[in-house]
């Protein structure tokens, strides 16, 4: 076990994209932090708002901060904009319209420390668009239990649905970033084609079943509205998963990679057809088409008697054209509140 730096400077990573709405409440909830020892990067991805000028102002109001200004590049690019420039130890990303609870640095980093884990992953709670209703989350309820995991058995239990992609939902130590990972730009889904990598790369992932951040549900969102994008990331990020699952964890995570990946690409399907309207012209069918082979094949080098019942159930619908009633169900889920 390596010893423990006393005061470890950790660097908070904000991208910031038309955020002006929310953006005061975020960087409020992180200088409040009763960890102190922070660097604070507010990225302003070229934000066609005041957001630019919020930063700067935050900036002259707290030593901690510094404001970059970059043109626009996609959230992506933001993160990574700031990881090449963060000189923490440890690195946390937080969403810009979202803020977190005062303590979750110095709970994080205090996990971290003490069982020395690269990563340290935790709950989150739900909240709505502005902040008036806050409970804990739906996957709150599927968290694992507190405890340090290998990479294996992190990545099975995110491959098993226990866990969640988000990148606001964990700490991670920067040497793991140094090995080379960076959030992949040119496709939404982005926390998906990471969080397997960092997962992989850490000495050990610690899980701590504490809502230390607030998640704002907002009907204009990125995840808020389906689209193209959002589903072709989706199946780009599986395909490539499914290969580094078979290359580093296969046979014995095979059960659980091969069913999450059917699981997601169901969902892309069911995405697909929420936001049909928004596909370009001729490419929706095309779409669906080439993701139901992706799920076929899938299913054959499982076996059906493999296959989770709740993937039976969703991969049937999809195949018996239900399409209407899996449309219903995703969006009461996604959009539920209270």
């Amino acid at each position: 076990m390596e010893a423990v730096q006393a005061n470890p400077l950790v660097t908070i990573i904000v991208p910031i994209y038309n955020v002006e709405r929310y953006l005061d409440t975020c960087v409020e909830s992180i200088v409040n932090q009763t960890y102190d020892h922070l660097e604070i990067l507010l990225v302003d991805d070229g934000s066609p708002d005041d957001c630019g000028r919020i930063c700067d102002e935050w900036a002259t109001r707290d030593s901690r901060i510094t404001a970059l200004h970059k043109p626009n590049g996609g959230l992506s690019d933001a993160r990574n904009y700031g990881i090449d420039r963060a000189h923490g130890e440890y690195i946390y990303c937080v969403d810009s319209d979202d803020w977190i609870q005062p303590n979750l640095v110095e709970r994080a980093l205090s996990v971290a420390q003490q069982t020395d884990s690269d990563m340290v992953v935790f709950e989150y709670n739900s909240a709505s668009d502005d902040g008036s209703l806050v409970r804990l989350s739906d996957d709150a309820g599927k968290f694992p239990t507190k405890g340090r995991r290998t990479s294996e058995q992190a990545l099975k239990l995110l491959w098993d649905d226990k866990v969640q992609n988000f990148a606001w939902s964990y700490l991670v130590r920067r040497r793991v970033y140094d090995a080379g990972i960076r959030f992949p730009k040119g496709y939404l889904m982005e926390d998906m084609g990471t969080a397997y990598l960092l997962y992989n790369q850490a000495n050990a992932v610690y899980f701590l079943p504490e809502p230390l951040y607030n998640y704002r549900v907002r009907p204009n969102s990125i995840l808020g509205v389906k689209s193209q994008a959002m589903c072709e990331g989706t199946v780009h990020f599986i395909q490539i998963i499914d290969v580094f699952a078979k290359q580093h964890y296969f046979p014995q995570l095979r059960v659980s990679e091969l069913n999450w990946s059917i699981r997601y690409l169901s969902g892309a399907v069911i995405w697909a057809y929420e936001s049909r309207k928004r596909f370009r012209p001729g490419e929706y069918r095309s779409f669906v088409s080439s993701t139901k082979k992706l799920i076929k094949q899938r299913i054959k080098e499982l076996g059906v008697r493999n296959v989770t019942r709740t993937n039976l159930v969703k991969v049937s619908a999809i195949f018996l054209h239900c399409m209407p009633i899996l449309d219903v169900v995703s969006q009461r889920r996604s959009g539920r509140m209270l």
